[in-house]
């Protein structure tokens, strides 16, 4: 797993992240130009963001200047790039979270861990996909907040309003649970829709967010092991009409069946390199994606162990913190 360490105002902080990765958003980036119905789409959700996060607009500027690429086709692969992935949360004595990171074959070994001091002091920690704003994946911040994140399928979504990309990144400076809904609150509608688990160590206190068009449903979650994968769980949510997406419901059923009794970061991991089911936790390509990547972070010391690669397969892991 490569560890990029980036500082200044966020053009630079972009400039320096495109100048490291450049070869893995040239792997990624389709060298065809953006279809006409693309660039239609795009010249309409791009006032929209750039108005409410225009330090965001110079990341991605400063991105597409350090990697030689396009800009709006690079604003395009983070207003519309969606991944699948399962996420443990154990709170309580001994707390953690573990996360597969799921995605497309093409990110395959080319994910990166990156450590951005930002301009107003703050320190994140973030595992990134190439071209993309950090913050959609799993992220530690210098003020005790801990991310991860899964998308959902609904099927209704605003077809004019907010990226969960930009909202991701943006809740990386929230200093508190609140600060988190603040955040979600002030940016609505949406026109995709994703789940987040966030800790805060100051308070000592988890929420489960699960993202809708127009609303949030908050859950805050009491001690013991909460798991979630890609679809809604929440009581006044779970209702919402979404696709099907039969491997959600399997993996979270199979991840169930590991946690009777305290759970162990151990424990997680064996359940997240698991393979029994038609679709499986621990996931190898074919129709159903890859795990990218294998995440736990310590609750306590907020230190963070990584490595790429099917979680079954991992042997070493990279340890990080902010």
């Amino acid at each position: 797993m490569d560890l990029i360490e980036v500082r200044g105002d966020h053009y630079q902080i972009g400039l320096q992240i495109g100048q490291a990765t450049a070869s893995k958003i040239a792997a990624v980036l389709s060298p065809k130009p953006l279809s006409p119905g693309f660039q239609k789409r795009v010249a309409a959700l791009a006032p929209v963001h750039e108005r409410a996060f225009p330090h965001l607009f110079a990341e991605i500027l400063g991105m597409a200047v350090g990697s030689d690429q396009n800009f709006e086709k690079l604003l395009a692969w983070n207003l519309f790039e969606q991944t699948g992935c399962t996420s443990i949360l154990s709170l309580g004595r001994g707390g953690f979270l573990s996360h597969n990171e799921d995605g497309d074959a093409i990110f395959r070994n080319r994910l990166t861990l990156v450590k951005m001091h930002l301009p107003d002091g703050d320190t994140a920690l973030c595992l990134q996909y190439p071209g993309e704003l950090c913050g959609n994946a799993v992220s530690v911040t210098s003020r005790g907040m801990v991310f991860s994140i899964n998308f959902l399928w609904p099927k209704q979504f605003a077809n004019l309003g907010y990226n969960t990309n930009f909202l991701a990144r943006e809740l990386l400076g929230a200093p508190s649970l609140e600060g988190v809904q603040e955040c979600l609150a002030a940016w609505r509608p949406r026109i995709d829709a994703y789940h987040w688990f966030v800790y805060s160590r100051l308070e000592k206190k988890a929420l489960s967010i699960e993202v809708l068009k127009d609303r949030e449903s908050v859950v805050q979650l009491e001690k013991g092991i909460h798991l979630h994968t890609n679809h809604y769980l929440h009581a006044d949510a779970r209702d919402e009409p979404q696709e099907e997406y039969p491997s959600s419901r399997d993996r979270l059923e199979r991840l169930s069946q590991f946690f009777t009794g305290h759970a162990t970061g151990e424990r997680a991991q064996l359940a997240l390199s698991d393979h029994k089911g038609k679709w499986p936790i621990c996931r190898h390509g074919g129709e159903d994606s890859w795990t990218l990547a294998n995440i736990s972070v310590d609750l306590d010391t907020l230190k963070m162990e990584i490595a790429e690669g099917p979680t079954c397969m991992i042997r070493k892991y990279f340890t990080a913190s902010v």
